[in-house]
């Protein structure tokens, strides 16, 4: 869990934001895998309707300087995949008009009960089923090693 919020920040950081890991969190960072960044000490102000859920969520980009959400991560090895959503749902309903890129982190043998607990009429009604995606921790490796070589 730690190891995939480390390479999560990391990319996060290399492609220009603030990185926000909750406060518990933060000693299972893994720096031997990832140049260490910057974690960033608040969430944006708008979100304080929803700073508790916000502020659970695994990983959090946020545009530099600017406190707009760029991408939500929750990392799902053995927790609640339905956890997940329902914080990235409360995320969306409090603020629509931002856009930020949700996506539920685990192993490929997950997949399956993501794309069934997304197609809940929870998350059809909301939207949320248009904005959130699967990733499969393979996937956040590939990525950050293919920014340490220098390519997006």
């Amino acid at each position: 869990h730690g190891q995939v919020q480390t390479l999560l920040g990391a990319i996060g950081f290399a492609k220009g934001n603030d990185i926000w890991c909750p406060q518990e969190d933060r000693a299972g960072l893994d720096w031997k895998i990832a140049e260490q960044f910057p974690l960033h000490d608040r969430l944006p102000d708008r979100f304080k309707a929803v700073e508790p859920v916000l502020s659970a969520v695994d990983v959090v980009w946020m545009r530099r300087g600017a406190g707009e959400l760029v991408a939500l991560y929750e990392v799902e090895h053995t927790t609640s995949i339905y956890s997940g959503l329902l914080r990235f749902n409360d995320v969306h309903l409090v603020a629509p008009d931002i856009r930020p890129r949700f996506s539920i982190v685990a192993n490929d043998a997950r997949r399956s009960l993501f794309v069934r607990q997304l197609n809940r009429p929870t998350f059809q009604r909301s939207g949320l089923v248009e904005l959130c995606a699967f990733m499969e921790y393979e996937n956040v490796l590939d990525w950050h090693m293919r920014l340490k070589k220098g390519s997006t």
